[in-house]
């Protein structure tokens, strides 16, 4: 099997590099300084790439670099250019990593059959790329996973949620909740989405899925628990916010079906987090 997975230094590419070598399974990781994919005259080496390929597409830059029209026409161009330069009749399989952004938080309750609607640049950017990849991939060889929030040890983005509240704690900084903490998100550990990503490439695994741990907590009831399983006097700043409350849910009685896979509970993946720092 010929793998080329597209990101080579983020949270999720040194996840699964780690676990391809666990498995023997041997891949190319490709990075911005390797091809950047948002230059033409980069992509242009993707030419010499002449043989059938399983592709992970991981590449995008995130919110943290930037939620401008800039950033968006650059996220875009990636995947336009990749599809200019690698022919399609030689990518066996596509799999391209979007977000649960692409759904608005109106959208309180989500399943594999929720239609998105995206409030923001950055989920309109991944529903687009999707809509990119629905247009050149045949369906047989598509498939598009939209993870929620992620979290666990090595993440990059410092992203709201355990991962921010964990770096505060190890930086003996004080926890700075938005508002009282009672907007409920769900919370994915990492190792489950490396484990829908192997399964997806080794049984070929296709169609869109929604990628969560279908359970949904507020983000104050997560403090609490990271304080229960630390036991660290931990200290909360509250900052003021004008948003009202936000919940939102999901269904993956399908995913987990199809994936024969049982998800991480919040209380074990903080625990294997905290554990590995």
């Amino acid at each position: 099997m010929n793998i080329l997975v597209f990101g080579k230094k983020g949270f999720l590419a040194s996840k699964l590099k780690k676990k391809f070598k666990e498995k023997k399974i041997i891949a190319k990781f490709i990075g911005s300084k390797d091809i950047n994919l948002a230059k033409k005259n980069s992509v242009s080496k993707l030419k010499r790439y002449k043989k059938k390929y399983n592709i992970i597409f991981l590449s995008a830059l995130t919110p943290d670099k930037g939620k401008d029209e800039k950033t968006f026409i650059k996220n875009i161009s990636m995947v336009t250019n990749l599809f200019q330069y690698m022919p399609i009749e030689n990518i066996e399989h596509f799999l391209y990593i979007s977000s649960d952004a692409v759904f608005n938080l109106n959208q309180k309750k989500i399943n594999n059959k929720t239609s998105p609607s995206p409030a923001d640049l950055y989920g309109l950017m991944h529903f687009s790329r999707e809509n990119l990849c629905r247009f050149k991939i045949k369906n047989k060889n598509l498939t598009i996973l939209r993870p929620t929030i992620v979290y666990g040890e090595g993440d990059t983005h410092n992203s709201y949620g355990p991962n921010r509240f964990i770096n505060q704690l190890n930086n003996n900084q004080n926890i700075k909740i938005f508002g009282k903490g009672l907007d409920v998100r769900d919370h994915l550990y990492v190792d489950d989405l490396i484990q829908v990503i192997l399964k997806s490439i080794i049984n070929k695994i296709t169609g869109t899925y929604n990628i969560a741990s279908g359970n949904s907590y507020k983000f104050i009831d997560v403090v609490k628990k990271i304080r229960k399983i630390s036991k660290r006097k931990i200290n909360l700043d509250y900052v003021e916010v004008k948003n009202k409350q936000t919940k939102r849910y999901f269904d993956i009685k399908d995913t987990k079906k199809k994936f024969k896979l049982k998800f991480t509970n919040l209380n074990t993946g903080l625990m294997k987090f905290l554990k590995k720092l």
